[in-house]
């Protein structure tokens, strides 16, 4: 039944936001039960295909990158994959998205990334703001990309990344360390905005050495050795 419901939507050529059949119609069409469908309808929304809310019919849904985040979170957790893995797939992500970003960024982009460094600086000791705008200026260098693949995975990579190394929970930086972190983000989002596609994966790829050495130092035991330490 998903099968079926999954070829109505290639040929009709649905588009999130688009309502589905009915359960009943459904059931009419491959004279089943309601039941069975509805049990399909539910393995669809536990996919983050189909949204389904009481007494309206089930309607496609965007791609929800938390569905991801729960399929790699459930990859770590059982050691299918390790911490390591799952940053070495980050960071090549975040290389390319950075080089495509300084092709593509729009002005109004550019200045939300230089608006967001400032804001980063002011943020001071305050963790959680100066978090907050570290995980905006990821996102929109992502959606600057032009590719949306690059934003959803880097969604769905961000989160078990950060719950297994508590890289965004227990920060213990120096101060010269957090200033060191800004530089490196002020650097990527300069190079960014200067159109320097290289220069851009470098300053990247700088980031990326810096944000490890602090995984290495202060994730879990796990991590750390994951990584290598």
């Amino acid at each position: 039944m998903a099968r079926h419901l999954l070829a109505l939507i290639n040929r009709d050529q649905l588009r999130p936001g688009d309502t589905v059949p009915s359960e009943v119609q459904i059931g009419l069409d491959l004279k089943v039960s309601r039941g069975s469908v509805r049990e399909a309808y539910r393995t669809l929304a536990a996919l983050g295909i189909l949204e389904i809310e009481g007494g309206r019919r089930p309607r496609l849904k965007a791609i929800d990158p938390q569905v991801l985040a729960q399929v790699f979170d459930y990859a770590l957790t059982t050691a299918q994959v390790s911490v390591a893995h799952v940053i070495e797939t980050r960071r090549a992500i975040e290389l390319q998205t950075a080089q495509l970003a300084a092709r593509y960024a729009t002005p109004a982009q550019r200045q939300a990334l230089r608006d967001l460094v400032k804001q980063m600086r002011a943020a001071g000791s305050d963790h959680v703001r100066r978090v907050a705008c570290d995980t905006a200026i990821h996102t929109i260098i992502a959606e600057a990309s032009g590719n949306p693949l690059n934003s959803i995975l880097l969604a769905a990579l961000r989160t078990p990344v950060e719950a297994s190394s508590r890289i965004h929970f227990d920060d213990s930086r120096s101060e010269s360390e957090l200033v060191r972190v800004i530089d490196a983000h002020d650097a990527v989002v300069e190079r960014i905005c200067s159109g320097d596609a290289m220069g851009a994966v470098s300053a990247m790829s700088y980031h990326f050495d810096i944000s490890i050495v602090h995984v290495e130092r202060n994730g879990t035991p796990e991590t750390a050795q994951a990584l290598g330490t």
